[in-house]
């Protein structure tokens, strides 16, 4: 298959794309609840670590197993248990006390960020209706406790009744402390620019999202997958009207204005090229997976192509049919909306 290769040009300034036709949801309520197990965590007595872990488990009775086995790792059942627990508290309570003052000074916002935002999607998604209280549910992690969701890779988590927020990876892209995991191969700068306390919301309501619609890609063809993406992100900025693109997207400011300067050759090169209806896993990771740049259309070019290519189809069909609805949106399948998009950047 023959490919040709674009250079993504800025050619303005492109900060947000906010939706200024909001709707009105002085009647839509929910209501959140900040749950701080780092803190409950890190206060343990480690002395008298089974007394410890007994308490907190009343404290947290759904949270704390998970946490054990999908974030640390850790059997409670293992003889090793408690000493994997001690030698985790041990290296990573530098991390929480710097996570500790991020917390006080940032959930506030989060919490009425969110607050509005579980609003806005009963109000889109009248099916919706969050638990009340939505709990929001802090906690510290490893480093390099991320992986990889539809719309992004990240460690933030959806519970039982609510969602959980890994402080590790928000504590500000310069924290000195990532560029020890940059160093150990933790991960990479197009990962760490994103451990910014304004990725807490948007990765929180990504996982809302993705429980709310589930995700899967099994078969389905790159336009598929790019398509499935791009309507969770339409109904992700009618949720966040506030919020950047660039957040949105998780791409530079840079990578989006050459996004949107070049979207019709970004276009023209997946048509040219076949790739619309490409099934091979191979390929489509090319331009469906995180990465730090799309290899083929220049060093500009933003990992994650996909998402940007989706949601400009998806914005274009909302365009010509404004009087789809959200739910109705979600149950259509991609060839539908593409062939009444009609996208031609």
């Amino acid at each position: 298959m023959k490919r040709f290769t674009i250079v993504l040009l800025a050619a303005f300034l492109w900060q947000a794309c906010s939706d200024t036709n909001t709707p009105d949801i002085s009647n839509v309520t929910a209501t959140i609840k900040i749950e701080r197990f780092d803190k409950a965590f890190f206060s343990m007595d480690t002395t008298k670590l089974d007394i410890s872990l007994n308490t907190l488990r009343q404290q947290f009775p759904g949270f704390l197993p998970e946490y054990l086995v999908k974030v640390l790792g850790i059997n409670p059942a293992d003889p090793q248990a408690e000493m994997a627990i001690k030698s985790f508290i041990g290296s990573y309570y530098p991390v929480f006390q710097t996570a500790e003052k991020l917390a006080d000074e940032q959930l506030p916002a989060v919490e009425k960020e969110l607050g509005q935002a579980l609003r806005y999607l009963q109000y889109y998604v009248p099916s919706f209706k969050p638990d009340s209280p939505f709990v929001i549910t802090t906690f510290i992690g490893p480093m390099d406790a991320f992986e990889p969701f539809p719309l992004g890779d990240y460690g933030d988590v959806r519970t039982k009744d609510g969602v959980g927020i890994a402080l590790q990876l928000h504590l500000g892209k310069d924290d000195p402390v990532y560029e020890s995991g940059r160093q150990a191969g933790l991960f990479y700068d197009y990962q760490s620019r994103r451990f910014t306390p304004e990725m807490m919301v948007v990765n929180s309501v990504k996982n809302v999202i993705s429980d709310v619609f589930a995700y899967n890609a099994n078969g389905n063809t790159l336009i598929d997958e790019m398509i499935e993406k791009g309507k969770r992100l339409h109904l992700l900025e009618k949720v966040l009207p506030n919020t950047p693109d660039s957040l949105q997207l998780g791409y530079t400011a840079e990578q989006l204005k050459g996004c949107y300067a070049n979207e019709a050759l970004i276009w023209n090169f997946f048509v040219k090229n076949d790739l619309l209806y490409s099934k091979d896993a191979i390929i489509n990771q090319n331009y469906i997976k995180d990465g730090p740049k799309t290899q083929e259309l220049g060093e500009g070019a933003p990992g994650y192509i996909g998402l940007f290519v989706g949601r400009q189809i998806v914005r274009t069909f909302i365009k010509n049919n404004p009087g789809v609805t959200m739910e109705a949106l979600m149950k259509m399948d991609a060839k539908s909306i593409l062939d009444a998009a009609k996208y031609k950047p």
